[in-house]
């Protein structure tokens, strides 16, 4: 069952990255307009959900230090996220966000005593590949492979959702799934405060007055994010959750499915590059990490 939520949620995510770019290129003046309608959304959320359970008055003090750390890591990562998104390409912004398994497996096999083996390794190895072959793109000045100046940050970004997605798991241990979904989405808001700017409330403003952006914003960002995270968040509690984050790295994959179909000569609501050599990159790049989840998921 929690192999099936895994999958569901890293569809969604896949629509939710799409709307994020869509945003961002074309109906958003800027980030920060994005950062205060999550902060919006996730303050609401949790809010509900403790008015609806209530206060942890009577759990661990660690273990609310701990989920509100994994909220305030994946807060870092989330606005890393968001930022280089804006100016890389969806497909290759978030193929190597989704590098995050390694991070989670390396944290995970001495901290909660979980075990790969030599097959599951050789497929960590395999989504690392991945990951950097998609991150290289061929310079115009010359005729060599270079890193994306946002590699750096985007690897970053990776290792705040690896760190977060293993400190949920040790929270769940201690708390009930509410508590987690609650304080962690509270720790997000504080980070993504501390980096916005105070004209995107005017922006806000102006930009929820145009339908299509007012619906986006709705449906992609304050809909169905939420969906994914409760869905990735059963999925985690209940199974391995160095095998749970490989299957949500599957999203680039449906990334690169949606962008492309989008960027198509019809349609034309996405600009990513369809070239031949840019398509055999990242096809290529994208089934070698999707070979390595199949290989994190054998026990």
């Amino acid at each position: 069952m929690w192999i099936f939520l895994s999958l569901i949620a890293a569809v969604i995510f896949a629509v939710v990255s799409v709307i994020d770019k869509l945003l961002l290129d074309k109906h958003l003046p800027s980030i920060s307009v994005l950062y205060l309608w999550t902060i919006f959304g996730m303050v609401f959320y949790a809010i509900l959900v403790l008015a609806i359970t209530g206060l942890p008055l009577d759990s661990s003090p660690s273990a609310l230090l701990i989920c509100l750390g994994s909220g305030l890591t994946l807060g870092l990562g989330i606005a890393s996220m968001f930022w280089s998104l804006k100016r890389e390409e969806a497909s290759r912004a978030i193929a190597i966000v989704n590098t995050n398994p390694i991070f989670v497996a390396l944290l995970a096999i001495p901290i909660l005593g979980e075990y790969l083996s030599a097959i599951q390794w050789l497929a960590l190895f395999l989504v690392i590949v991945g990951g950097t072959f998609i991150s290289l793109r061929k310079s115009t000045g010359r005729n060599i492979f270079g890193f994306s100046r946002y590699t750096p940050i985007l690897i970053g970004s990776s290792i705040c959702w690896g760190i977060a997605h293993m400190s949920a798991k040790y929270a769940l241990q201690d708390l009930p799934l509410p508590t987690v979904f609650a304080i962690q989405q509270l720790g997000i808001s504080v980070v993504l405060a501390c980096v916005t700017k105070k004209q995107a409330w005017i922006e806000l403003k102006s930009c929820m007055r145009h339908t299509d952006t007012c619906f986006l914003m709705i449906v992609g960002e304050a809909i169905l994010p939420y969906i994914a995270i409760v869905l990735g968040l059963i999925a985690i509690n209940n199974g391995p959750v160095s095998v749970v984050t490989s299957l949500l790295a599957t999203r680039p994959m449906f990334v690169f499915l949606l962008a492309s179909i989008l960027s198509m000569k019809r349609l034309r609501i996405m600009d990513e590059p369809l070239t031949k050599g840019t398509l055999t990159t990242k096809i290529l790049s994208i089934s070698i990490i999707i070979l390595g989840v199949t290989g994190l998921t054998i026990w």
